[in-house]
């Protein structure tokens, strides 16, 4: 009898061992699953708070912004340079065109802003490179909605700059290690650019440039972010006797560049009949070279595709053509 007990309880209890240690596993799982789960979400908070700072601005950024309302183009630009432009719920009249914000609502622009559109579109924040009126602020911030006012760059450095405030924002402290990043990468796209003409410049001398905005005498001058450009890549550029895009009329007999950079609405022709510029060498050799001013402007990465065009117009031979 006992015996026979024992062949019937010993297949038992290895059952019983099997289905303990099944279920342990189980369990196991089951907390592993959740404690990833837990992680995870941890992973996707621990980002913010962050702090924001923009000269002598602070902003507490508590969480993740859903919904940004952008009165600036060139802000709408850098966050779809960065992959955020999905965030934009409202937007300024003159967003640039080639920018999917779908589903945001114009909104007027930061000298005449539309402050019920952008109330009703709800915003974490509203983004201007450029001060908005105090009294505008202050409508908007009773609705518990506070601006952030941005620089608009003049230089590279700052364009930079600004990049990793807009990651710091968008991303919280995620965001320090995506700008390095994004960073590194707009360098090299940069020096791509420009300099095999910089360096190219060092055996075989400058060539001496105009930047046109309009005729005759509106254009780039030392002092701007167009006329500093035109320096990195090994060019003279004649406006460094003007200023603030004025070229001193006084001087007009300097005007002889061997290439002429002009905005895309002007027409060519008009160049080429100028009493100022038909005698030129940009003229004579055909070296008219049309220009994306907005892309420029917008200080964005269709910037250095503009830029890449205007070296390699200027210094083919840098680039093996």
């Amino acid at each position: 009898m006992n015996t026979v007990l024992k062949s019937l309880l010993t297949p038992l209890l290895c059952l019983c061992l099997v289905g303990g240690l099944l279920s342990g596993c189980i369990s196991s799982n089951s907390s592993q699953d959740t404690s990833t789960e837990y992680l995870s979400e941890q992973t996707q908070t621990e980002s913010f708070p962050v702090r924001l700072e923009i000269g002598e601005e602070n902003h507490i950024i508590q969480s993740k912004p859903r919904r940004l309302a952008v009165l600036s183009a060139d802000l709408i630009q850098a966050l779809e340079d960065i992959g955020a432009a999905s965030l934009v719920c409202a937007v300024s009249n003159d967003a640039p065109a080639n920018i999917s914000v779908s589903g945001a609502k114009a909104c007027g622009t930061v000298l005449d802003p539309d402050l019920s559109q952008i109330a009703a579109s709800k915003p974490d924040w509203v983004l201007v490179s450029s001060p908005m009126r105090q009294s505008q602020k202050e409508a908007l911030s009773q609705q518990g909605i506070e601006v952030i006012t941005f620089t608009h760059p003049d230089s590279i450095d700052q364009i930079k700059e600004r990049y990793r405030q807009l990651f710091t924002l968008c991303y919280g402290l995620e965001g320090t290690t995506r700008a390095e990043q994004f960073l590194t990468d707009y360098d090299q796209k940069l020096n791509d650019a420009i300099g095999p003409a910089m360096e190219y410049t060092r055996v075989s001398g400058e060539k001496k440039a105009v930047y046109l905005a309009q005729l005759d005498y509106t254009m780039a001058t030392g002092e701007t972010f167009e006329g500093q450009m035109l320096d990195s890549m090994g060019l003279k550029n004649i406006g460094d006797l003007g200023s603030r895009w004025n070229y001193p009329e006084i001087e007009k007999d300097e005007l002889t560049p061997d290439i002429l950079f002009y905005d895309s609405t002007i027409d060519p022709e008009q160049i080429k009949q100028s009493e100022v510029y038909k005698d030129c060498p940009a003229v004579t050799s055909d070296q008219l070279v049309a220009v994306d001013f907005s892309a420029m402007r917008l200080r964005g990465l269709p910037m250095i595709e503009e830029l890449a065009k205007m070296a390699r117009a200027a210094y083919p031979q840098a680039y093996g053509k």
